[in-house]
């Protein structure tokens, strides 16, 4: 009976229907409160529009909270939504987000009117006002985020601190509008948790020793898409890689976060190009590549050798493709399916489209481990021993060139488990990577599958492509690269919780963009091999006391401006290419400075793509004059075809020295107060100085466009 009564409560609970009168009022007994409690508290502290004229709730219980979840909105839908969770016990709100649909609609600046330090100021003051016994137990961590042209929201995380160490899997996140100053959303994720007091036993250098000398980098081969094959170091699993502060065990911890027709193919061939419609390059390149290649039929018969297809299976589908990581390599690939009234099926086939090699299969029927009577089929294969084994001959009959040349995957647990019997299994699953000199190449692989039931290989896939592979006679020595990134970017004491759920206190990697380096030059690489910026904004050293120093600054916080050796040269005439990339990368954030070739390449294919400026006009390393500054400034406002009418009044009595075509430019920023004249003259003939140009861009940037 008292099962019986607990489950009905938890249904209740969950459903948000259990009768508001059951509830005490909260206090220091712990009791829950109603939910008319819960709504008085959410609109005590955020009063509500009249368009919120609709309301309802649902109740959640859970190991750490009882929470009260409460929402407004219209009835009509496409208005506001208010949001609110509300702790039962203590009464402190435990999430809000507010959507506004005037948040963005309107005119926006790209400097938003509230700066990220006053957003700092209002998040931390609305965590004191609505979770206050958790305002000092957070720290703010950085965040370098980008400006985008569209309305702002500035984003903060605070990671809980415990008694000083911080804790990352709780944290606090809030959202305030850049426009308007208002918190949008606020989010607690906090447990219960009672700690005793700890001082690690390990020094950081201890940390840092067990580190390098049981994982630490591995060097590796690495191909970037359509590029040559590099040798890099890299870590394996580095967000859940963790030292016990206490025994020195390396563990890995449940935190996973940082703190992707065939009609008429037959043959390949017997169409000719018309001599009327004569291929560009580029097409004759692709059209190359395609000969040579197996026809469809032949590799369907390759494909139904290498699987058997029950005959009930419909052929879905074929196609040729290219390998998305290795483009050079094409694919013809086959899927059938079974779909029947009491089982389903799928097999599937890889083939090389230039050899005739299977790449890979699948196949699998819902009809096992139970026979057609119902009963439990015994196992042929009992032991992971003996399904490895199977795997392996099958590489050394049809993959000769993979014997000797993998090792198994690193294990993505790395910590010491207690295991399982790995007898006496369903099935196994193999993977491995390629060695070559004995350096591992990841993206070279098998993946093998050995049904226990039937005793065969029902999955695998292989990659073991012939390819150039470079010396490693020139890379960094392991040691001295693995010690100079620990010294740039030491671990940290945290606590964590490890795959049991215990929280210990650990050392972790520090926390960065990317954790694959190039070998040879020690650059951070980003996901396909290229060196990746550095995307904090460096302290400029030559305009301290400059009259535009808060301007220039300003721009630099945004990452706008280019610079060297941290030296800026305010008196300086502004380039060309300098101020491309404020106007493009002010309204295009993601872009940034090319890695090869000009650094101002990426800024000049997006302004010529956008209208900033035509081909005829690029002079990167030119020095401009305040009516050429003029002229890109007005065309990402109004464009060349406002610009150039002839209705402009010019108010400088300079007027006959603007350029023809560009009086329109001179009146509108002038217009806009974008760029004002000395006295009554423009001065348009005169270069303009970087310092003059910054106080130009931020009056620009917080025009509402």
């Amino acid at each position: 009976m008292k099962r019986i009564s607990s489950i009905l409560i938890t249904l209740l609970l969950l459903f948000g229907i259990f009768p508001a009168t059951v509830f005490a009022a909260s206090g220091t007994d712990g009791q829950l409160m109603t939910v008319e409690q819960a709504i008085k508290i959410a609109k005590d502290l955020f009063p509500l529009t009249k368009d919120l004229d609709q309301f309802d709730s649902t109740y959640e219980q859970n190991e750490n909270d009882n929470i009260w979840s409460l929402r407004w909105y219209t009835e009509q839908g496409g208005g506001g939504e208010l949001n609110v969770r509300v702790n039962a016990v203590s009464g402190e709100i435990a999430g809000f987000t507010y959507y506004n649909p005037n948040d963005y609609s309107g005119k926006f600046s790209s400097i938003p009117k509230v700066s990220r330090q006053e957003g700092e100021k209002i998040a931390r003051n609305f965590i004191k006002k609505v979770a206050p016994s958790k305002a000092n137990e957070i720290v703010l961590k950085p965040n370098n985020g980008s400006y985008y042209g569209g309305p702002v929201f500035h984003y903060y995380q605070f990671v809980r601190t415990i008694k000083g160490i911080e804790y990352p899997m709780n944290n606090i996140n809030v959202e305030v509008n850049g426009q308007t100053g208002e918190v949008r959303s606020f989010y607690v994720n906090w447990e219960k948790i009672d700690v005793p007091g700890q001082t690690a036993k390990l020094s950081l250098a201890d940390a840092e020793k067990i580190f390098t000398e049981k994982l630490g980098f591995e060097l590796k081969y690495f191909k970037p898409r359509s590029k040559p094959i590099k040798t890099i170091y890299e870590i394996n699993n580095p967000y859940q890689i963790a030292v016990d502060a206490m025994t020195g065990e390396i563990i890995t911890d449940s935190y996973y976060g940082p703190y992707a027709d065939d009609k008429g193919m037959g043959g390949m061939g017997g169409m000719e190009n018309s001599p009327s419609s004569p291929l560009e390059p580029y097409e004759q390149q692709e059209a190359d590549q395609l000969k040579g290649l197996i026809s469809r039929e032949r590799a369907f018969e390759i494909a139904t050798k290498a699987i058997t297809v029950p005959e009930n299976y419909k052929l879905n589908s074929s196609n040729l493709n290219k390998d998305w990581e290795f483009p050079e390599l094409r694919i013809w690939s086959f899927q059938w399916s079974l779909e029947a009234k009491d089982r389903y099926g799928w097999a599937s086939v890889e083939i090389d489209a230039k050899t005739g090699k299977v790449l890979a299969f699948d196949k699998n029927e819902d009809q096992y481990p139970y026979s057609n009577q119902g009963t439990q089929k015994d196992l042929k294969i009992k032991t992971k021993a003996d399904a490895e084994k199977i795997v392996q001959e099958f590489l050394k009959a049809n993959y000769p060139e993979t014997v000797g040349n993998l090792r198994p995957q690193p294990e993505y647990f790395v910590r010491p488990m207690g295991m399982s019997d790995e007898n006496n299994q369903p099935s196994y699953f193999f993977q491995y990577e390629r060695l070559v000199n004995e350096i591992p190449f990841t993206q070279n692989l098998v993946y093998a599958s050995v049904n226990s039931y039937t005793g065969e290989i029902t999955s695998f896939r292989i990659r073991f492509l012939d390819l150039n592979f470079p010396s490693v006679d020139n890379v960094i020595e392991k040691g001295a690269f693995t010690a100079k990134n620990l010294t740039e970017n030491p671990m940290t004491l945290v606590y964590s919780k490890d795959q049991d759920q215990k929280l210990r206190l650990v050392y972790k990697l520090a926390v960065l963009e990317s954790y694959r380096y190039d070998a040879v030059t020690g650059q951070m690489l980003d996901y396909n091999g290229e060196p990746l910026q550095d995307k904090k904004a460096g302290e400029i050293t030559d305009i301290k006391g400059h009259w535009a120093e808060n301007e220039i600054n300003t721009l630099n916080q945004m990452s706008l401006l280019h610079y060297e050796n941290g030296l800026f040269q305010p008196n300086a005439s502004m380039t060309q290419a300098e101020l491309i990339k404020v106007l493009v990368k002010s309204a295009n954030s993601y872009l940034s400075d090319a890695t090869s070739g000009n650094w101002y390449d990426n800024y000049y294919q997006q302004a010529k793509q956008s209208g900033l400026i035509t081909e005829a006009e690029i002079k990167p390393q030119a020095s401009l004059t305040r009516e050429e500054v003029a002229k890109f400034i007005t065309r990402t406002i109004v464009g060349d075809k406002i610009a150039r009418l002839s209705i402009y009044q010019i108010p400088f009595q300079d007027k006959a020295s603007i350029s023809q075509g560009y009086q329109g430019y001179v009146a509108i920023m002038d217009g806009l107060g974008i760029m004002k004249g000395e006295g009554t003259s423009f001065l348009p003939q005169r270069e303009m100085k970087k310092g003059e140009v910054c106080v130009a861009l931020i009056r620009y940037l917080r025009l509402e466009k």
